[in-house]
């Protein structure tokens, strides 16, 4: 069950999943579910589910990432 008032999920578009995806872990220690070369969810910190995703499908957007709240 989400939390009120807050993001539940958030989806990036990228245009290069494995550069993407070192960026993050470097940056911020985010560890990913890897889906094949299509999808890269990003686990939740305490590792039960995902909080977001990397989609390279879905280059980036000038309105922002997808956002559910």
């Amino acid at each position: 069950m989400g939390t009120h008032h807050a993001i539940d999920y958030i989806e990036f578009g990228v245009t290069d999943l494995a550069a993407t995806k070192a960026f993050y872990e470097a940056a911020f220690g985010w560890r990913f579910n890897d889906y094949g070369p299509d999808y890269a969810g990003i686990q939740s910190p305490d590792g039960n589910g995902e909080v977001g995703g990397l989609h390279p499908g879905s280059p980036p957007s000038a309105d922002g990432p997808l956002v559910l709240l």
